[in-house]
């Protein structure tokens, strides 16, 4: 049976157990509207509802829908999600949704539905705050990251683990797409759209910022340390005040420790920059708790839970972390697509600078982490060159 929003109700209800066969089930294409911005780049999602059920499937694209040249990938990435989620909700429980069939030949998973928290990213855009947050991520990162590590699973083990979660098609994005600079096209531009543009070139432009770059890119394929999330931003984590769950695996690799963690304070530092721009001293001082808080929680549960030294190793992680914080950052800007993290300010002045602001963050952040030795000099390194930046606008 071909699968699509019309036949989905029908194969479910023939091959699962989870609804009564003689009530209708409805079906409909998940998007995530009421924030104009459109879920399934690389997957079709669909709510499932029965009465008080309610669930989500997850069905696999063979093509990425976001304009990204790209040879068709292997749906077959959908039962190692499912794996994956079976895998880490017993590492971090509470912290996975609940997966309850999958069906490897037609790339689909019925998972928990999560309408009843937020995605974080939006949350963070309407200014919400969530104190635990950055706990909750160093936590989530930690379990996952060392249970899943040579530090914790005999060589036998580690090497079927990696085996396992290959993924070849999704690395591939990251490395030639979500970790590579954006070419330059002729396609037509806002003035704004060519000053970020430039901005990217002159980065680029330094010796020391392009060899790091393509250094930190090989150590996605070469650098194998844990089971990573491999698309760890705050689209895909829903909270509340009280829950925090992670979904969106379909990334998952073995790499380094440092490249989940990076990946998310990306987000956190665009956020930062769009609030210094509004002038949100509250939500600003909460951004730079969250990065500490992070990386405070994460080195703090190795400590507890790994043997032996940890000093160099909590250097490099903090060190690559931040490269990778900065490259994301960086990238996602310059790929001039929707941003929400920006897209909600006033006026395109605003969104500019806010954009300006960030990359200039992730500059200074590449550029330095090779003597950022703790938490504290980043984000003290963050604060000066933004106060920095908006002292220039006055003047």
């Amino acid at each position: 049976m071909e699968i699509s929003e019309h036949t989905l109700a029908d194969y479910l209800l023939q091959r699962t157990t989870l609804f009564n066969k003689t009530s209708p089930l409805i079906v409909t294409a998940l998007s995530n509207e009421k924030d104009k911005y459109v879920d399934g780049y690389l997957n079709y999602l669909y709510i499932l509802k029965q009465g008080n059920k309610k669930y989500i499937t997850k069905h696999s694209k063979t093509t990425v829908s976001s304009g990204i040249a790209l040879a068709p990938i292997d749906p077959k990435r959908n039962y190692l999600e499912y794996m994956t989620y079976q895998l880490r909700a017993g590492l971090a429980p509470q912290m996975v949704p609940e997966t309850y069939f999958a069906d490897p030949a037609a790339h689909l998973f019925v998972m928990e539905d999560l309408s009843y928290l937020t995605v974080l990213r939006f949350s963070l855009c309407r200014g919400q705050q969530f104190p635990r947050l950055g706990k909750q991520v160093g936590e989530y990162l930690a379990r996952t990251h060392l249970a899943t590590s040579k530090m914790k699973l005999s060589p036998d083990y580690w090497h079927a683990l990696k085996s396992y979660f290959q993924n070849g098609d999704m690395r591939i994005i990251i490395t030639d797409f979500i970790l590579k600079p954006p070419p330059r096209n002729a396609e037509p531009k806002t003035a704004y759209e060519e000053a970020l543009l430039d901005i990217l070139d002159a980065i680029l432009e330094e010796p020391v910022i392009k060899q790091e770059w393509n250094t930190l890119i090989e150590r996605i394929s070469t650098k194998d340390e844990c089971l990573i999330h491999g698309d760890f931003h705050s689209s895909n984590i829903f909270v509340s005040q009280n829950s925090f769950k992670v979904i969106d695996m379909e990334y998952t690799m073995t790499g380094p420790f440092s490249y989940d963690i990076g990946y998310f304070l990306a987000n956190i530092l665009s956020q930062y920059a769009a609030f210094s721009i509004k002038g949100d001293a509250s939500m600003c001082e909460f951004l730079l708790q969250v990065i500490k808080d992070t990386y405070k929680t994460y080195f703090t549960y190795f400590s507890d839970h790994a043997a032996g030294a940890q000093k160099d190793c909590f250097l490099e992680i903090l060190q690559d972390s931040l490269g990778y914080l900065a490259m994301a950052n960086i990238n996602r800007i310059a790929n001039l697509g929707e941003f929400p993290d920006f897209d909600c300010l006033a006026s395109p002045e605003k969104t500019f600078l806010a954009k300006g602001l960030s990359m200039m963050l992730a500059q200074a952040l590449f550029k330095k982490r090779g003597q950022l030795s703790t938490t504290e000099a980043a984000c003290q390194l963050i604060q000066t060159t933004r106060n920095n930046f908006l002292q220039q606008l006055i003047l």
